[in-house]
């Protein structure tokens, strides 16, 4: 099972310029964003490559709808 099929309804690479304003806003540094794979079935999917930051959005059962951003990692 995909993890695409988990509700999963967008997957985006954001904008380096962009990314650094988001990383900004959360007083963080790109390592410390939780990690997905370049090989990853979701990353592939996004055309996403190493030190890119994908912007997930999930269904939720609770919020209706969940963003989540990942850090692109070789593998």
């Amino acid at each position: 099972m995909s993890r695409i099929s988990l509700g999963v309804k967008e997957v985006t690479v954001i904008p380096r310029e962009e990314a650094k304003e988001l990383l900004k806003r959360m007083k963080l540094r790109p390592w410390q964003l939780p990690w997905i794979r370049a090989s990853d079935p979701l990353a592939q999917k996004a055309g996403a490559k190493p030190g890119d930051v994908l912007k997930i959005v999930r269904e939720s059962p609770t919020a209706g709808e969940a963003v989540v951003y990942r850090l692109v990692v070789p593998g």
